[in-house]
């Protein structure tokens, strides 16, 4: 059910899937422009190498999957940290 757990799993619930969704459109817009954050400084693709910058990609894409699957849980309570 949601909302079943503590207000402060909910709240950190909420925070992870709004940074999930952050963290998809950066993926988004990195692969439609070719360019992608990295620290303080906009990397390009053709300066990374099309491998260096998938590798990014799947980093990213990783993040947001952890960051949907913790929010879920904590929302939730799937249990999953159990």
């Amino acid at each position: 059910m949601f909302g079943t757990g503590r207000p402060e799993e909910i709240f950190v619930g909420l925070v992870a899937l709004v940074l999930a969704v952050l963290m998809a459109r950066r993926v988004r817009q990195a692969d439609a422009t070719g360019e992608i954050p990295l620290w303080r400084k906009r990397t390009t693709r053709e300066e990374l190498g099309e491998a260096k910058f998938k590798v990014l990609q799947a980093a990213n894409v990783a993040v947001t999957v952890l960051l949907i699957i913790a929010g879920l849980d904590m929302l939730f309570g799937l249990q999953l940290r159990a």
